[in-house]
């Protein structure tokens, strides 16, 4: 037994070397590349209420936590102005077995393809990288009282934007 443990040990570790050595990340001398007084991040905070364009970037349609539903994940991020490339993430219930949450999913997914031109899409790719506009607004999260920016409302191009 002790041979055979030994056998799976070298392997194991065999394959962790291959997979360290095949990684292309080397450290470096970072010794005067960096500000030794600067502050940590302190994450982002909201932006301010008001209209922007996004754009959907990466997308994903998993199972929720709770194994009850399906989701569609999304990373956005605004294009153009102050906040150009910023992130935001938008999260739409398309299936659960909890029908309120189903419906406000599949109404704010009604909301994004209205707003993209992509009304039937057959695979959440064909959303990436179409710019759609939102009215942003700001709320406190539920969980740790933070502040965060939600999309209010769609905008569509029959509708103008707020001066």
């Amino acid at each position: 037994m002790s041979d055979m443990n030994t056998a799976l040990s070298a392997q194991t570790e065999t394959l962790a070397c291959s997979a360290r050595s095949a990684t292309p990340w080397r450290s470096g001398s970072i010794g005067g590349s960096y500000n030794p007084d600067a502050e940590p991040s302190g994450g982002f905070t909201p932006m301010p209420a008001g209209d922007y364009t996004l754009e959907i970037v990466e997308s994903e349609y998993a199972a929720t936590k709770s194994g009850n539903g399906m989701v569609l994940k999304t990373k956005a991020q605004v294009v153009g102005g102050e906040f150009d490339g910023r992130p935001f993430y938008i999260n739409y219930n398309l299936e659960n077995q909890n029908e309120t949450a189903q419906e406000i999913g599949q109404r704010d997914f009604a909301g994004l393809r209205r707003a993209t031109g992509v009304l039937a899409p057959e695979d959440s790719e064909e959303l990436h990288f179409k710019a759609f506009r939102v009215k942003m607004g700001i709320k406190a999260r539920k969980d740790t009282g933070e502040l965060e920016n939600v999309i209010k409302q769609y905008l569509f191009d029959d509708e103008t934007l707020a001066a």
